[in-house]
């Protein structure tokens, strides 16, 4: 049985700082789209169209790490075979 959740060699605490790094990101990748439509806005007087652009965009952006990111933490999950889930016992061991 590994004690280690992380499946590909790597520190629990290296793990986190990679969640951690791609949150932030996600968190740029929200506001820096709406600034830019903010910053449109008052270049053309069209408030608040490229805000709102803006907002959709970043939400959208978003909307498709959080996806990449649910798929790519169910790949690196460990999977427990049907047979084994009534014994309370995972392939890994």
């Amino acid at each position: 049985m590994v004690d280690d959740p992380v499946q590909d060699g790597r520190n629990p605490m290296a793990h986190g700082y990679v969640l951690a790094s791609r949150v932030m990101s996600m968190g740029l990748q929200m506001v820096v789209p709406l600034g830019v439509g903010w910053w449109i806005d008052s270049v053309i007087h069209t408030r608040p169209w490229c805000m709102v652009l803006g907002a959709i965009m970043g939400f959208l952006v978003v909307m498709s790490e959080l996806v990449q990111l649910a798929k790519d933490s169910a790949r690196s999950g460990r999977r427990v075979d049907s047979s084994d889930r009534s014994s309370g016992q995972d392939k890994s061991d």
